[in-house]
């Protein structure tokens, strides 16, 4: 039976994810890919902002450490889409 997370911020079940094996990351990642997650939304406020560029934090849980990280995604679009939110 496959284990199941779910997203503590917007409660949308995870997707697992295999990261490269040359990152370190380890075994299979767990990624909330809800682009209406308010983790997701206030990440990309966030480094629009302050970095002026087209990326965003996704909530990841690594069953492994039993932790969770954020992973850093790019956005696809423009920044523009921000205005008047940044």
């Amino acid at each position: 039976m496959e284990e199941k997370f779910v997203c503590p911020h917007c409660n949308q079940e995870l997707t697992p994810w295999e990261p490269h094996p040359e990152t370190c990351w380890g075994d299979t990642l767990w990624v909330c890919e809800n682009d209406d997650c308010s983790y997701f939304t206030r990440g990309r406020e966030r480094i629009a902002k302050e970095e002026k560029v087209n990326f965003a934090y996704r909530y990841c849980y690594n069953p492994q450490s039993k932790k969770a990280v954020p992973i850093v995604t790019w956005c696809g679009g423009e920044l523009s889409f921000l205005k008047g939110r940044v």
